[in-house]
Formats: structure tokens, sequence, C-alpha cells
């Protein structure tokens, strides 16, 4: 072999080497980065501004049945079926709630679906399943809702006062 292919092999070989060096130290080691971040939250609450009172109803006369409903948007009174009517000097008042939390943040809600007391049934409806806090991130924000509902009245209904607790959950979305 004449010297000059003896270099050309020897600079390919040392090439090919040091090419082989820098792959494997490549594969053996990698290095990136990431962020890490945190989005904190002033704590939800929910605080009862008023009760529902549907009042005094009188309950219908013999053979009906009336439902008697205190809206829970507006707290509005209506009755239907039967001859059943709201009296008296008590206001009929839907419930009301307030939430507290960060502003702009939406949010859950929910409530129990019934009370029985003294076998009267009062069934339950909110203003809405969902709400958002008005304000922005970074901020105390407040919303308020409704709880309304209906009760169903014969004339075979129980009289005297019924009263009973239920409950509202809020929860961020």
């Amino acid at each position: 072999m004449n010297t000059s292919r003896k270099l050309a092999l020897a600079s390919i070989s040392a090439v090919t080497a040091a090419a082989m060096a820098t792959a494997a130290l490549a594969q053996a080691t990698a290095t990136t980065s990431a962020t890490a971040s945190a989005t904190v939250a002033q704590p939800i609450a929910v605080a009862k501004t008023s009760d529902l009172q549907f009042g005094r109803v009188i309950r219908p006369s013999a053979g009906n049945t009336t439902i008697y409903t205190v809206a829970a948007s507006s707290g509005a009174t209506s009755t239907s079926g039967g001859d059943g009517i709201f009296s008296g000097n008590a206001t009929p008042t839907r419930a009301v709630f307030t939430v507290t939390g960060e502003g702009g943040q939406a949010f859950n809600i929910s409530s129990d679906p019934s009370i029985t007391t003294g076998g009267v049934t009062i069934t339950l409806v909110r203003s809405g399943g969902t709400g958002t806090l008005d304000g922005t991130a970074g901020a105390l924000g407040t919303a308020t809702f409704g709880v309304g509902g209906n009760v169903t009245l014969t004339d075979a209904s129980p009289t005297g006062v019924k009263s009973g607790s239920f409950n509202v959950t809020v929860t961020y979305q």
C-alpha cells in the first residue's frame, strides 16, 4: 500500500472513532428543563342570607290538591290545582345564599332535594346549578343564588308549623 493510501485510511479511521465517541456521549446523557407552577385561590365559602319561608298557607278543601310554589329566582309565589291559598301576615321568601371566593371563578351548586317534616314534604328548587364569582383573579369575588320550593297539600295534610333544615354546597369547577 502506498503512503497516501495509508494516510487516507488512518484519517478515515480517526474520524470514525471520534464520531463514535461523540455519539456514545450524546446517547448516554440528555438534559432539558420544565416549568413548575401552582395557581393559588382563595377558599370558597357560602353563607345564608335568608331562609325559605312559605308563610301561612291554607290547605285546599275536600277532594282537592294544591301545589304552593316559592320561585327560586325571585321569591314570587304561585299556586296550582285545588283552591288552597297563601294567607296571613308572613311574607313568603326564597332562601338566599352568598358565595365568596376567588374572583372570576366558576362554581357548582348542590342542595338536598327535599325535606320532610311533620308529614309534609318540601321539594327544593335551586335558581341554578352553577355560578360565577364576580371580580377578577387575585381579588375577592361574590355571587348569590336562591333556593325556592314546592309544597303539595291535600285536604288531609296535617296542620301546624312545619320546619326543617337543608344543606347547600358550593365547589369550584
